[in-house]
């Protein structure tokens, strides 16, 4: 049976909207999971079960040949699963096989890369007893999601300390990168890659990042608004254009992070191989007129072309706000999508009712929406307008 594989973990992966992509060209889509329940399965036309941390990729392809289930295309958006991405894709002769993958899924890779191009002059270490540089951002190498694990750490107590935080929470095992701090202004670019380049479509500048816990808050905006933001656009788009160059990217869409000062130091933050989450789909349609679910999945099956890329849509400022729970329990919400979507300005809402916050050490969004409007004083008004809408919240 020629399908197309979806991963997934931690129920996460865009899976719906890929399988509607996949059933809207008639190829079947196969789920590939850890939770036997996921609340996905019936989503896909099948459901293979592996267990991500204990199984290997021999035990996935065993069960795959048993199932008579032959890849077209690996459709992947998680991180951690990287080097299953890779390594099907290497088995079944599929795009997206090479070093390049192998190079995105670890921190510490792509650091050194970089360096070694000459393309940044960031401190990073992977030994936290060999660190000289403070502040520091201390995060996983590999386990990358929603902000997991990061922290922030301004001297060696600090950073002996948060060490005996992850050993006592279990994670003493986890591969990290301990990186240089930056100051200045935090902002990301999304775009795909084809043939070596990237191509950028939006940049979003943002101004109320949580500096402490190093996750986005408050309003976030594009175009960047501030002089040093808007130069470092280009600056980081060369950076990423020689990166992919040298590793021969292609068929993929990147969401990258950086960070720009006001003395006109540019630096990569990370680089992660897929769309923004949250609102950055709604965005990215908005601006670009791409769907960047269907853009992955074109890309899985080799078939991304730049004709895809058109001009800019004509959006004076567009910018969306998550709202995080910062405390342990389920969140219980009264206002509905419904009710913010009917508000000025607002493209689409969010509302989990319901969500329940299992761990502090990552980002908890329970509420996202995306607005637009003339400026951003107008956004921010408009913003405050959803928020009173929204009303009260609790964590029970």
């Amino acid at each position: 049976m020629k399908s197309v594989l979806i991963l997934s973990k931690w129920n996460a992966g865009a899976v719906v909207p890929a399988a509607d992509q996949l059933r809207s060209r008639g190829i079947r889509s196969v789920l590939i999971s850890e939770i036997p329940d996921t609340r996905h399965r019936d989503s896909c036309d099948d459901h293979v079960v592996v267990d991500w941390d204990s199984e290997d990729l021999p035990a996935l392809i065993a069960r795959l040949d048993e199932r008579g289930i032959v890849p077209l295309a690996v459709v992947n958006l998680i991180e951690p699963l990287l080097p299953w991405q890779g390594g099907l894709a290497a088995h079944y002769g599929l795009p997206g096989a090479g070093v390049g993958l192998d190079v995105l899924a670890s921190k510490v890779l792509v650091r050194e890369r970089m360096r070694d191009l000459g393309l940044s002059s960031i401190g990073f270490c992977e030994k936290p007893a060999e660190v000289d540089f403070f502040p520091a951002i201390v995060k996983p190498s590999r386990e990358s999601t929603a902000s997991r694990l990061v922290r922030r750490v301004d001297g060696p107590a600090e950073l002996l300390a948060y060490e005996r935080h992850l050993a006592e929470r279990g994670f003493g095992d986890t591969e990290m990168i301990i990186e240089e701090y930056l100051p200045g202004v935090e902002f990301s670019v999304d775009g795909p890659v084809v043939d070596g380049r990237f191509h950028p479509v939006l940049a979003v500048e943002k101004p109320d990042h949580d500096e402490v816990r190093h996750h986005d808050a408050g309003l976030r905006v594009h175009p960047p608004q501030q002089d040093h933001v808007r130069a470092g656009v280009p600056v980081l788009t060369a950076m990423l254009d020689a990166f992919c160059a040298d590793l021969r990217l292609d068929q993929l869409w990147l969401h990258v992070e950086g960070r720009a000062d006001e003395n006109g130091r540019t630096e990569l933050v990370e680089i992660n191989p897929r769309f923004g989450g949250g609102m950055y789909p709604t965005a990215i349609q908005e601006i670009s007129g791409i769907d960047p679910v269907e853009a992955i999945v074109s890309m899985a099956l080799g078939e991304f072309t730049l004709e895809r890329l058109g001009p800019l849509r004509d959006r004076t400022v567009i910018g969306w706000v998550d709202v995080e729970a910062d405390e342990l329990g389920r969140v219980e919400i009264g206002a509905t999508e419904e009710d913010l979507c009917a508000l000025p300005g607002v493209v689409k809402a969010v509302v989990v009712d319901g969500y329940r916050v299992t761990d502090l050490e990552q980002e908890n969004y329970f509420l996202r929406f995306a607005l637009t409007a003339d400026s951003v004083s107008e956004l921010r008004a408009r913003a405050a307008d959803v928020l009173n809408a929204v009303g009260e919240w609790r964590v029970v």
